[in-house]
């Protein structure tokens, strides 16, 4: 099975050579490496093309694809994936690392498994102080993309698992040009709503938080609208399926999540009405975004995550319930 790892690249000078070392190093033969160059006014690319003269083995296997531009995060990925040619697809986030035998992990699953999506365990990583290995969720897969859709309760991220590539051209699901904060989200629960999905053990991801020039370290007015157009691209999604009723009411703690959000950063909320009003058919969602609106922050706070803490447990009672 070949793999293309799907690699953006952006201001990331002083990460960049521990990755491709990673990667070049990877103990699995069938890759492709796609590293997109999304105008990184840095030396980023050619720190990387140093790492890549290292290891001849890989050199004809890895492409650098440049933007005339910068284009952003959703843009890059996008990139990557429409010149991946490998049965699977991985992103790795360019100032991330991963285990050697990380890729090889996971191919071996989807093989046995037959799964469309692989999850890995992860650890959060400053550079030099690594968390304990967050194992990924094991339980059924609709628990699963229930918890993902609340916000919060199990991350969307779109690194560090292993995906089958006709996931994405079978169900037309790519990343969205413009969606640069929040584009897990936009891109994960699209695909896990259509597929199987397997976990493994062993490998694992180092998800770097001590890089200031990431998205997820820049909350403004333009991460927030990037965040909403995610959300409503998720709210349309599954509201238009035959089974919407059962992801409604994470559907609607999401929804109170974007006025969480916005009041936290003190951002405008004006638009996120405008996304629908599914939500008005509960009066506790109704309750919440009040208290929002009225500046109420404190309590409309703890009213949300308490709603959310009942719905986590009833979720994770039904999961329980069905293996036995």
């Amino acid at each position: 099975m070949k793999v293309s790892i799907l690699v953006p690249i952006y201001k990331v000078a002083p990460f960049i050579r521990m990755c491709a070392e990673a990667l070049m190093q990877q103990t699995y033969a069938d890759v492709e490496y796609i590293f997109v160059d999304d105008c990184s006014p840095d030396e980023s690319v050619s720190i990387l093309e140093n790492v890549i003269a290292r290891h001849p083995e890989r050199k004809a296997k890895v492409q650098i694809v440049r933007h005339e531009q910068n284009r952003g995060l959703g843009a890059a990925r996008l990139t990557g994936l429409e010149h991946a040619t490998g049965e699977a697809i991985m992103f790795v986030d360019s100032d991330d690392s991963l285990s050697v035998d990380f890729v090889e992990q996971l191919v071996r699953c989807m093989e046995e498994t037959g799964a469309d999506m692989v999850d890995a365990p992860y650890a959060l990583w400053d550079g030099e102080k690594t968390s304990s290995l967050i194992q990924p969720f094991a339980g059924r897969t609709d628990v699963y993309l229930r918890l993902l859709l609340c916000h919060n309760m199990e991350s969307p991220h779109i690194w560090g698992r292993l995906y089958r590539r006709r996931l994405f051209t079978d169900h037309h699901i790519q990343p969205v040009e413009g969606i640069d904060y929040g584009e897990d989200l936009a891109v994960v629960p699209r695909l896990l709503y259509h597929a199987r999905r397997a976990c493994v053990a062993c490998g694992y991801y180092l998800y770097r938080t001590g890089n200031a020039t990431s998205y997820t370290h820049t909350i403004s007015e333009r991460a927030h609208q990037s965040f909403l157009r995610a959300n409503k691209l998720i709210f349309d999604f599954f509201l238009s399926k035959p089974d919407a009723r059962k992801y409604s009411v994470a559907l609607r703690m999401g929804f109170v999540d974007l006025y969480r959000h916005a009041a936290r950063f003190r951002l405008s909320n004006n638009e996120i009405n405008q996304m629908g009003d599914f939500w008005k058919a509960c009066p506790g969602t109704r309750l919440c975004i009040w208290l929002y609106k009225k500046g109420c922050y404190p309590l409309a706070t703890a009213c949300y995550l308490l709603s959310r803490r009942v719905y986590r447990e009833w979720l994770l009672l039904s999961n329980a319930c069905a293996k036995n």
